[in-house]
């Protein structure tokens, strides 16, 4: 964790770089889980490992969502991600979500209204806004972890009681 300059105890690089500031911290990661937790867990899983892709997030490839391996994720479809867009693997809302999360995570004042319009369409409008406030969520850790220089660990920090890691997927 080269740009961190002062940590504090913690049992995973995560904790020690965000426990600087342990109340900002508690209340991030609690938005996190419940914002991930409220979209489809397939969706936002392939969505979340695509962004840590596009960002190079090594901590955010060693996990896995559980409730996304539990509706059947496989590691095949996670190792096509790279190919969604003409892999007989995914299905069309997922390609129009994983468009639109490349999107958000590239360059969001580009998203337009036919972007909006095409996803909220698949996934109705309730959804939608579950959705990109989840991306929300996604994004900031995943840009954090990358300026921070977090890198995967033995064990999952416990503020991502949901997540496993790959190796246990």
């Amino acid at each position: 964790m080269a740009q961190v300059k002062h940590l504090a105890a913690g049992p995973t690089e995560l904790d020690q770089a965000w426990g600087v500031r342990p109340g900002f911290y508690s209340v991030f990661m609690a938005d996190y889980q419940a914002s991930v937790a409220r979209a489809d867990p397939v969706l936002i899983e392939l969505c979340r490992l695509r962004m840590a892709q596009l960002v190079d997030s090594d901590f955010d490839r060693s996990l896995r969502y559980a409730p996304a391996s539990a509706a059947g994720l496989s590691e095949a479809k996670i190792g096509a991600l790279g190919d969604y867009g003409t892999s007989p693997l995914f299905t069309e809302t997922e390609r129009l979500c994983l468009a639109f999360a490349e999107l958000f995570v590239i360059q969001s004042s580009s998203i337009s209204d036919e972007d909006v319009d095409r996803v909220q369409k698949v996934l109705g409008s309730e959804q939608f806004i579950y959705f990109v406030k989840a991306l929300s969520v996604v994004d900031q850790l995943q840009r954090s972890v990358v300026a921070f220089d977090v890198r995967p660990g033995p064990v999952v920090p416990k503020t991502l009681s949901d997540f496993r890691l790959l190796q246990a997927a």
